[in-house]
């Protein structure tokens, strides 16, 4: 059997494994220990073992835990109502006022270890209703919630970033820093969108009488954003100092989170039990997700499937920038049906031996990757943000969700083909961890 039909056989056998509801890691666990009993032999279960062991047993991989509890420690002591306060004293009088602070917001919470779903829920739940309440066009709302609480998965701390940084064999610190331009630039589209929306139609957004706020006001509401600022510093700029590795980090970054909710007065033993119940349940998940795909690029391997790609796309002779377009039209495509962390664990293996034939900077490219996924949480009809929202608010119908995020879509697409016209966006602070 040549390579290409175990490849073609593999994938679909683990799409229709996902179809019929099987988890992802028992698809990806089943396809393995198949495919290494019809290349080996039995003799070959304990590669799958051994590959099982050393994909999740790295010292760099205990980040990701770290991050997720970081991130529901913040969602646990509803610190996004701290946040709220300050940047709503901050926006003034701006006619799309909601839209900004929504989006300021989100961009925020994702950068001290948010979950894109939490954060929607969160929104959805409180803000969306008020700025209906007001007078706001209800799908501009609804677009740019989706959108600004999608920016998870790029602005570091990012556990996909880490996720595919150890499937990709990448510096988890330069991938995890990558994103936080890109995020910003995205972050910076959407408002720039919304503004001119509402410039062109005033009715999108009332008038909005504003109460002045004394800039002593403003600048004590600042104290209360000082805290999340020092989060911040302790999981990026640490990093990037070179004082610690992603790992120790992402466990400052807990204590910060902890020292938040003692601040604030939102520290209880039950907040603490629900962060930690809530990791547990997502990182054994992801973890199981993980040691499985790592596995099937193991037998990527062995079935001579990653040499094969490589000696068919040379002697295919397609130039540098179209392979490009096409590695990241596919996943674009698929992310309207997949989810974003089965979609990366059969992409990874695949890609990897392209990317290195065609000699891609690792971190530019999954970096890019990073926002193309991104998508996936926004794409009809399968994404889990949409769902979410839809879940948490009454004030849409799901086909209102659909078409109020298209306009969002196009403006991840335009930020991915700026990051690669100029790719020093993505790769200029990487450059600089020491």
């Amino acid at each position: 059997m040549e390579w290409y039909h175990i490849l073609l056989i593999n994938l679909a056998i683990i799409c229709l494994l996902f179809c019929i509801g099987m988890p992802i890691a028992m698809a990806f666990c089943s396809v393995n220990i198949v495919c290494l009993l019809l290349l080996i032999g039995p003799h070959g279960l304990p590669l799958f073992i051994n590959s099982i062991f050393e994909s999740v047993s790295s010292f760099s991989l205990a980040a990701l835990p770290l991050f997720i509890l970081m991130g529901n420690i913040m969602y646990e002591s509803d610190a996004i109502g701290i946040m709220f306060d300050v940047v709503d004293k901050w926006i003034g009088g701006v006619r799309a006022r909601l839209h900004v602070i929504s989006v300021i917001v989100a961009t925020i919470f994702s950068a001290i270890g948010g979950a894109a779903m939490g954060t929607v829920a969160m929104m959805g739940s409180s803000i969306l209703p008020e700025m209906v309440r007001r007078g706001y066009d209800k799908k501009l709302a609804a677009g740019a919630i989706c959108a600004g609480a999608s920016l998870d998965p790029i602005i570091p701390p990012s556990n996909l970033a880490i996720v595919v940084a150890m499937l990709a064999n990448v510096s988890v610190a330069k991938l995890l820093i990558s994103g936080f331009m890109p995020g910003f630039l995205i972050a910076s589209l959407i408002l720039i969108y919304v503004l001119i929306r509402v410039k062109l139609n005033p009715d999108l957004a009332p008038a909005y009488e504003f109460k002045r706020v004394p800039l002593s006001e403003k600048l004590r509401s600042l104290v209360r954003l000082m805290p999340f600022s020092i989060v911040i510093f302790l999981v990026i700029g640490l990093i990037m100092l070179g004082v610690a590795t992603p790992t120790e980090a992402a466990a400052t970054g807990v204590v910060g989170s902890l020292f938040i909710a003692i601040l604030f007065k939102r520290f209880t033993l039950r907040m603490v039990k629900n962060s930690i119940f809530a990791t547990i349940r997502v990182s054994g998940m992801v973890l199981m997700i993980m040691a499985s795909a790592a596995a099937f690029s193991q037998v990527m391997a062995l079935s001579g499937a990653a040499r094969g790609m490589v000696e068919m796309i040379n002697g295919l002779h397609v130039p540098r920038m179209g392979m490009y377009a096409i590695m990241e039209l596919i996943p674009l495509v698929l992310c309207c049906f997949m989810d974003q962390i089965s979609l990366m664990m059969i992409l990874v293996p695949i890609y990897l031996p392209i990317v290195n034939a065609y000699h891609f900077d690792p971190v530019w490219f999954w970096c890019t990757i990073l926002i193309n996924i991104t998508l996936g949480g926004i794409t009809p009809p399968f994404g889990y943000v949409l769902f979410t929202l839809k879940g948490t608010t009454k004030e849409l119908t799901l086909e209102e969700i659909y078409r109020a995020v298209i306009p969002f879509i196009l403006l991840y697409i335009l930020a991915i083909a700026v990051v690669t016209v100029f790719p020093g966006i993505i790769t200029w602070l990487p450059s600089k961890v020491m």
